[in-house]
């Protein structure tokens, strides 16, 4: 009778899980499971957004430095014998002064130049043309920078722009009063693919000159 009993006492100790139970245990594990991996995806998805972001932001920001000094820059002065003064020319949206790379020229910047002790001789223009160079599926922006006729330099800027950029000025930017604001609009895509929306930002200048 004793081993008969201590037989049973083991056999019951050795049931493995009902039917239920296992049930019970698989549909918990399933909501566990669907909701770590909403998380998972959703820390994937936003840590792509973010490295898009900081690349598109990083294009922007390079830019943004050229742009500023550019515009602080512009005035491109002449001489007038009369009144002794060298009064403000057109500085914005001005005929290259070299030949540039092929696209779409979106603005030349210019400024004189004096690299003379004499007063009333002819200053160097110095002009800086922004190009929007066609690429895969939209554009990149080059700036160009020439001393006359000759070419000084020439700088890739921002890559994979979803659309030719737009210049605005405070005033009219082809007046003789030269603008004192001039802004750069641009909308840049990750080259890479990631990240399904462009980050636009304006690039504002302000004239040093007065």
């Amino acid at each position: 009778m004793r081993l008969s009993a201590r037989l049973r006492a083991l056999h019951r100790r050795e049931d493995g899980f009902t039917l239920p139970e296992l049930m019970i245990t698989v549909t918990i594990m399933g909501v566990i499971s669907a909701g770590l991996a909403g998380v998972v995806i959703s820390f994937l998805t936003t840590t792509t957004d973010t490295r898009s972001r900081l690349i598109e932001s990083h294009d922007v920001q390079f830019a943004a430095a050229y742009w500023q000094r550019d515009v602080a820059s512009i005035g491109v002065r002449g001489w007038d014998a009369g009144t002794k003064t060298f009064p403000l020319q057109q500085s914005v949206d001005v005929p290259p002064g070299c030949s540039l790379p092929s696209g779409t020229r979106v603005v030349t910047l210019a400024w004189s130049e004096y690299t003379s002790t004499d007063s009333t001789a002819t200053p160097t223009t110095v002009t800086v043309s922004y190009v929007a160079e066609p690429d895969t599926g939209g554009y990149n922006l080059v700036r160009t920078r020439c001393t006359g006729a000759a070419v000084d330099s020439s700088v890739e800027l921002m890559h994979s722009l979803e659309a030719l950029p737009t210049v605005t000025c405070d005033i009219s930017c082809t007046s003789a009063s030269v603008p004192s604001v001039v802004s750069l609009n641009v909308s840049v895509l990750d080259p890479d693919g990631r990240g399904s929306e462009a980050l636009t930002a304006t690039l504002s200048g302000e004239r040093r000159q007065t």
